[in-house]
């Protein structure tokens, strides 16, 4: 299943953006890239340079549910089911909370079915990475336009 990344959210504020700069898009794409090569370790390590770069500000808050998709796969790694249903759980919160500034730049609806087929039960290591993120935008310029 991919990510796509779209614009806005109905509860978050449709003009506070996730990203706002060249390096934060560098940094979430090639965690997006990441993530769809199944390199899960490398898209967590991405998205956290990414946390620690924007900072204590509101805008962050749409990186949890990435972030949650990384706590998902390694509880399904040790086979910690109950975590697994809180973490899709969470991850289907944030998503809601977030959706508006989340559809800016992924499309949301696989994250959305694949939240909701799995919050009750098991999955796979091999259906978890079937789930793909797509990008909602062409390659970012230095300029923040794209191709």
């Amino acid at each position: 299943m991919k990510i796509s990344l779209t614009k806005g959210s109905q509860k978050s504020d449709p003009f506070l953006f996730m990203l706002e700069s060249v390096n934060e898009f560098e940094y979430f794409d090639k965690g997006i890239r990441y993530f769809n090569a199944n390199q899960y370790n490398q898209a967590h390590k991405e998205w956290e340079i990414l946390w620690k770069l924007i900072g204590n500000h509101p805008r962050r808050n749409g990186l949890k549910v990435f972030l949650q998709l990384m706590g998902i796969y390694q509880n399904i790694q040790l086979g910690k089911w109950d975590a697994v249903r809180y973490g899709i759980r969470i991850a289907g919160l944030r998503l809601c909370e977030k959706i508006t500034m989340i559809k800016a730049l992924v499309e949301v609806a696989s994250i959305e079915r694949f939240l909701s087929v799995y919050v009750e039960k098991k999955i796979s290591l091999k259906a978890f990475d079937e789930l793909q993120i797509q990008r909602k935008w062409g390659r970012v310029h230095k300029d923040l336009g794209t191709k």
